[in-house]
C-alpha cells in the first residue's frame, strides 16, 4: 500500500486498524481482517469495538466476504473489499463505489429479478 501512487502515509493503531493519509488530504481508517467469511455480524462487531471505518479490508486470498454484507456496508460508505479490490478503490473520491466485476454482475442480476 505504501507505494500505491494515492497513499501519502500509513499508521497502524492496533488490533488490525490502519489510518492511511492519501494525497488528495483524505484520511481513512482502515480494518484488515484476516477472518475465515465476513458477514454483517463481523461488520456490525468491528464498528463495536473499533469505532467508525472508512474501510474493511478481507487480507487473505482463502478468505472473503458475503455480497449482503459488501452493499450494507456500501450504503453506509464504509468500503468491503480484497487487497486488491481496495487498491483499485483508492483510485476514486467515493472509494466505497467501487465494485468488482462479479459484483456488478451481481448486483445487476439482483435488479433484473
Amino acid at each position: 500500500m505504501r507505494s500505491h501512487s494515492k497513499v501519502s502515509s500509513i499508521r497502524e493503531t492496533g488490533e488490525g486498524l490502519y489510518v492511511i493519509d492519501l494525497v488528495d488530504r483524505r484520511t481513512l481508517v482502515v480494518f484488515i481482517c484476516e477472518c475465515y467469511s465476513f458477514g454483517l455480524a463481523e461488520y456490525y462487531e468491528s464498528v463495536e469495538n473499533l469505532g467508525d471505518l472508512d474501510a474493511v479490508v478481507i487480507n487473505s486470498n482463502w478468505c472473503g466476504y458475503t455480497m449482503d454484507a459488501k452493499f450494507h456496508c456500501q450504503e453506509q460508505k464504509v468500503g468491503l473489499y480484497d487487497i486488491k479490490g481496495f487498491m483499485a478503490a483508492l483510485n476514486l473520491k467515493n472509494h466505497w463505489e467501487y465494485l468488482t466485476k462479479r459484483e456488478k454482475e451481481f448486483l445487476a442480476q439482483e435488479q433484473h429479478n
